[in-house]
């Protein structure tokens, strides 16, 4: 007894004990259900691989199902997924040191205090028996494979290493979750939050992190389908490194299941794809996923706060994490971590948590639970129907839109992600109070939600239709038409031009804003219906009308506002750049001739991207140094346009032109160099060149562009930027994310027939072909046949099949 009390007693004056041991507890329950129910479970499964590696995986039921995913996977990338397990159970400083501004040890911290891996043992002791054994058997899969090969055999930048071990369900439940919730991107944050030593109270442009989700998503019905059934172009732009990569197959139980596509690296199931009636595609969602709230705190104490005038305590937690130092030596590093009822307290540069105020922020899908088995449920959707009853009865797709059509000619729009449900009152505060004070405006203007936390008013509502505080399906933006819906990460206010959505809440999306000049293109290319537009004579599109069109290149900055440039560049032909003159005869000249597109010979875009990028983001939706004529509501498409007129005497567009050349010069790169020479990706030391355009400054749909990599640590180069321009570097314009899988499909009485690429191709192991042979036919835009039914799997002349079994 007297022990009892001592342990009790140490649980609760060290709270990284107590926390540890729930965490403990919930896992062994977990562990205990997966070890002991399923000890004798028999997993058997076909592997059909076709040409560019692509798994077929045929089983008699779920677990044998994920248990050939799981192996197929591993095969391809077993380090990405090794990588990631490490992160998500907080040890990446265990073994790789604390990182460059302790990065690695902000994510341990950050991740053990939202409890990501207590959310996964509540995940897997809630789920279905059927998703549970889809889980248990993916686990199984990897680690056959792993066993098989030996750590010191794997492919990849893992070989040999000692992070490289068997996976539990919990690892790839916890990944799930690292990726669905928002609250992880925000480690660095939570990690370092602590209570103030400095009086200090200002507001002073805070930093967040942004997050570019850059996509295009096509449904094309009936009216406008050459074969008068549904037709989709998928084309998520994502990274080409890293654990957000794609990776393709096929998922068969006979009778039950037929589904092919994509799932980001460890992510069982189909995300974008198709079966016999529906397809699919999401895009990142212009909505909000989370609000934060500023919190009046009490005078002399730091970690209490104002909540409708009375009192509030903060709470904390003491998380540990074992760090490895120079020695290789282990080293116990402790945190203790501040949370308000509304979740995680922030430590946000410029407005930091002083002894007046403290910042916190609420996740709509920190209770996320079900998103798994509202993906099983859509691939297994036998009609349009039953793929909208999935959203209607789990409505927990996390932070993306959903484009889709079916095999009667149908298209359908949704933004249906986790959104906070503010009260009417609550909204119209936020509008108001952006409008007086600073930090609300500031925040607003990053496009991020701050409510005053202090007043109960702001509040999330709980709606008896869905969980707890997000917006149930009734009130979701969708639109179902014959001729077609789209979406290109702007709101759902545009979903099709000729009938706009409005009545829902600003954290839904704005309404009656500008669209971006990716937007703007994708409508040019889906509504143009002239005899010589995308889809040609009859304005109804064919398969390979479609798969030209998201190939066009066309750039939407190019055709409003070239000709106008070059006007005004003939007409001067010289301009002063801080004071240097700068002849622009030969740029007139280029882009003169240049026909706007973005293609591997074309001479212009490299020209066009140092012109363009020189002004402010801001500029190319409105009215300023860029547009004469502003935005409109009510020609949405075609405004902003215009080139705005010199000022003061001086000429921005002259200048920006004049800035162009002058960096390029220095650059040692000639003004009329072909895209294909500078713009490339880099895979496996050899250099393949990319066509495609930059979206926002460009408004090229086939968006292309550089950015480092910040999910897995394996090795990367980065070149270095060049001074004075905002994407070229010192070895040109180096691609590694943007367009990933790309796939136009389209329905037909024998069933769905599509074509597709894989732009950074379906291995991560960078001595196989299988690395790089789809960046090839990216390059040379050549769509591979998707191979879908038996006859069309068997007939391939690279068909490999193996067979595997195993248990738990």
């Amino acid at each position: 007894m007297k022990n009892n009390r001592k342990l009790s007693r140490d649980i609760f004056q060290k709270p990284a004990r107590f926390y540890s041991l729930i965490a403990l507890i919930v896992a062994c329950i977990a562990m205990a259900n997966y070890y002991t129910t399923g000890a004798a479970t028999q997993y058997e499964a076909e592997i059909r691989r076709t040409s560019h590696g692509i798994p077929h995986i045929t089983a008699k039921n779920m677990g044998s199902l994920g248990f050939g995913e799981g192996y197929a996977f591993a095969q391809d990338h077993l380090c990405s997924m090794a990588d990631q397990v490490v992160k998500v159970r907080g040890e990446r400083a265990r073994f790789f040191g604390p990182g460059e501004r302790d990065t690695h040890l902000n994510n341990d911290i950050s991740f053990k205090a939202l409890g990501i891996y207590e959310q996964a043992g509540k995940l897997y002791q809630s789920m279905p028996a059927e998703t549970r054994e889809m889980i248990d058997g993916y686990t199984a899969g990897y680690n056959k494979y792993l066993k098989e090969t030996g750590v010191n055999s794997v492919a990849g930048w893992c070989k040999g290493k000692e992070w490289v071990f068997e996976i539990t369900p919990l690892d790839v439940l916890a990944y799930h979750q690292a990726v669905t919730v928002t609250s992880t991107g925000f480690s660095d944050m939570i990690a370092t939050a602590a209570p103030p030593k400095s009086e200090v109270s200002r507001v002073n442009g805070f930093e967040m992190r942004d997050y570019e989700g850059e996509s295009n998503g096509w449904a094309i019905g009936s009216d406008r389908s050459e074969g008068g059934r549904g037709m989709l172009v998928a084309n998520p732009h994502y990274p080409w490194v890293g654990s957000s990569r794609f990776w393709e197959k096929h998922l068969t139980i006979p009778g039950k299941l037929n589904v092919y596509g994509v799932g980001l690296l460890g992510s069982p199931g189909v995300s974008i794809g198709f079966n016999e009636a529906v397809a699919w595609t999401h895009t990142v969602s212009a909505g909000k996923r989370y609000t934060l709230y500023s919190l009046d705190l009490v005078p002399g104490n730091p970690t209490k706060y104002l909540y409708d005038g009375k009192e509030r305590e903060m709470t904390s937690k003491v998380v540990s994490v074992d760090v490895r130092q120079a020695d290789g030596t282990l080293k116990r590093v402790e945190r203790r971590i501040f949370f308000s009822h509304y979740g995680p307290i922030l430590n946000m540069a410029g407005l930091e948590w002083n002894s007046k105020r403290a910042i916190t922020f609420r996740d709509a899908n920190a209770n996320n639970m079900l998103f798994q088995e509202q993906r099983i449920a859509m691939n297994k959707a036998r009609s349009l129907e039953e793929f909208k009853q999935a959203h209607s009865r789990y409505n927990s797709l996390p932070w993306v839109n959903t484009i889709a059509t079916s095999a009667d000619g149908r298209a359908w729009y949704a933004d249906t992600s986790s959104t906070p449900n503010l009260k009417k009152e609550a909204i119209a505060g936020l509008l108001k109070r952006k409008e007086s004070d600073p930090a609300t405006k500031t925040a607003w203007n990053r496009g991020i939600i701050l409510l005053d936390g202090s007043n109960s008013i702001n509040e999330w509502v709980d709606d008896p239709e869905t969980r707890a505080g997000v917006i149930p399906y009734s009130r979701m933006p969708q639109i179902e038409r014959r001729d077609f819906v789209f979406n290109a990460n702007d709101s759902f206010w545009l979903a099709n031009p000729h009938q706009l959505l409005t009545g829902f809440s600003p954290l839904q999306g704005l309404e009656g804003t500008s669209r971006s000049l990716r937007s703007r293109m994708n409508v040019v290319l889906l509504d143009d219906i002239r005899p010589d537009g995308p889809s040609g004579r009859d304005g109804k599109f064919s398969l390979d009308e479609l798969t030209a069109a998201i190939f066009s290149n066309r750039s939407m900055s190019a055709e409003l506002l070239r000709g106008q440039v070059v006007k005004r560049c003939q007409a001067a032909g010289t301009v002063m750049v801080d004071n240097q003159k700068v002849d622009l005869n030969e740029a007139c000249r280029i882009l003169n001739q240049w026909n706007g597109l973005y293609e591997l010979s074309s001479v212009g875009p490299v020209l066009w991207r140092e012109f363009i990028s020189n002004y402010d983001p801001a500029d190319l939706q409105r009215a300023g140094s860029l547009f004469k004529t502003d935005f409109s509501p009510e020609n949405p498409i075609g405004t902003p346009f215009e080139l705005a007129d010199p000022k003061d005497g001086k000429d921005q567009a002259l200048i920006n032109l004049g800035k162009a050349v002058l960096v390029l010069k220095a650059a040692n790169i000639s003004l009329d160099t072909p895209l294909g020479k500078v713009q490339y990706s880099d895979k496996n030391g050899g250099r393949i060149p990319i066509h495609g355009g930059e979206g926002s400054y460009e408004g090229v749909a086939n968006f292309v562009n550089y950015a480092p990599n910040t999910t897995t640590l394996e090795p990367q180069t980065m070149p270095q930027r060049v001074k004075g321009s905002r994407f070229l570097t010192s070895q040109g314009y180096p691609v590694n994310r943007g367009s990933s899988f790309v796939m136009a499909l389209e329905f037909t009485p024998k069933g769905p027939r599509a074509k597709a690429v894989l732009t950074y191709s379906q291995s991560g192991d960078p001595s196989s072909k299988l690395f790089y042979d789809q960046t090839e036919l990216f390059s040379a835009k050549n769509w591979r046949s998707i191979l879908f039914t038996t006859a069309e799997i068997n007939s391939d002349p690279n068909l490999k099949v193996i067979k595997i079994s195993g248990k738990r």
